[in-house]
């Protein structure tokens, strides 16, 4: 009843007020606004800092019980998001990993295409490096572009020869900008978010001409010797199957890579952690993936000294 009451939110929603041809700032604001409404995590604490030129938050649960860190990518076609939308959703995450967060105020696209949020996004690992974090103390994770972004990050990593971090989450990540999939024009009639209008308009947007580099489109990219990865995705989403397709390509290439489904889910309905059980079940399994990592680390290093 509850993912019923979401998605019949987000058909009223969108066929009453969302257009196609809004500019940047209505959409930025409109997130801010409807994201305001979400469940504050308990236990959480936010701190404002700068991150080079960037704005960045802080995120501290109270459980914290580890030196690690997660450096959080948020979403928004890579035009809207911000820290006020998904620093909620980025403190349900620390807590679950007992770990504290960064969450970055990357550059958004028209303003800022490619590859501005992607050398952002690098810039802030950078940055955690030189405060001293160790690869195998950060992961990176993200929802949506942000997911997607992440990837993006992980092989920007590889070729700069930067060591890995420890493991990567990507929720309902796109990865693919010009939306090839065959099976979404059929599909659209289940997501009652994200139509392929939009991908097409916020993709070209990000990325212009430049729809199959990689390092937009990570569906595109060869997967070797990236950090350990956990990807979520929704089947009521049209975004399911350029992450299917992309979980086919890990399988092939042989890549520490954890695929999970989660039947009649929308887009980043982790988002709704505190109201939808499946959201909390996807965030603990986040948390879970994350704490194991970070054990079997230890335990290896332990045995090699």
């Amino acid at each position: 009843m509850r993912n019923f009451i979401i998605k019949l939110f987000f058909k009223i929603t969108k066929f009453v007020l969302y257009r196609h041809d809004y500019s940047p700032d209505k959409y930025r604001k409109g997130m801010d606004f409807f994201t305001s409404f979400l469940r504050k995590p308990y236990g959480v604490t936010y701190h404002q800092l700068k991150v080079g030129n960037m704005d960045a938050l802080w995120i501290r649960p109270k459980n914290i019980d580890n030196d690690s860190i997660v450096l959080y990518i948020h979403g928004g076609g890579y035009g809207m998001g911000s820290i006020k939308s998904h620093k909620k959703l980025a403190g349900r995450i620390a807590r679950a990993c007992k770990s504290q967060s960064l969450i970055i105020e990357y550059r958004l696209a028209p303003e800022h295409p490619f590859p501005a949020a992607l050398e952002d996004a690098y810039y802030a690992y950078c940055w955690l490096l030189s405060m001293s974090f160790k690869p195998e103390k950060i992961v990176i994770g993200g929802d949506s572009a942000g997911g997607g972004l992440t990837i993006a990050t992980l092989l920007y990593i590889r070729e700069h020869q930067l060591p890995q971090p420890l493991a990567a989450f990507c929720l309902s990540p796109w990865l693919d900008l010009g939306a090839t999939s065959p099976e979404i024009d059929a599909y659209q009639q289940h997501d009652p978010f994200i139509d392929k209008k939009s991908i097409e308009i916020w993709g070209k947007q990000y990325a212009g001409d430049d729809l199959k580099n990689p390092l937009a489109s990570p569906l595109y990219a060869q997967l070797h010797d990236l950090a350990p990865m956990l990807v979520q995705v929704g089947t009521s989403e049209i975004l399911l199957f350029e992450n299917r397709t992309f979980y086919e390509k890990a399988k092939a290439e042989h890549i520490d890579f954890t695929y999970h489904e989660y039947p009649n889910m929308i887009h980043v309905f982790q988002t709704f952690a505190g109201f939808l059980p499946q959201a909390d079940k996807a965030i603990k399994e986040i948390g879970t993936f994350i704490l194991n990592r970070s054990a079997r680390y230890q335990a290896s290093n332990k045995e090699e000294t």
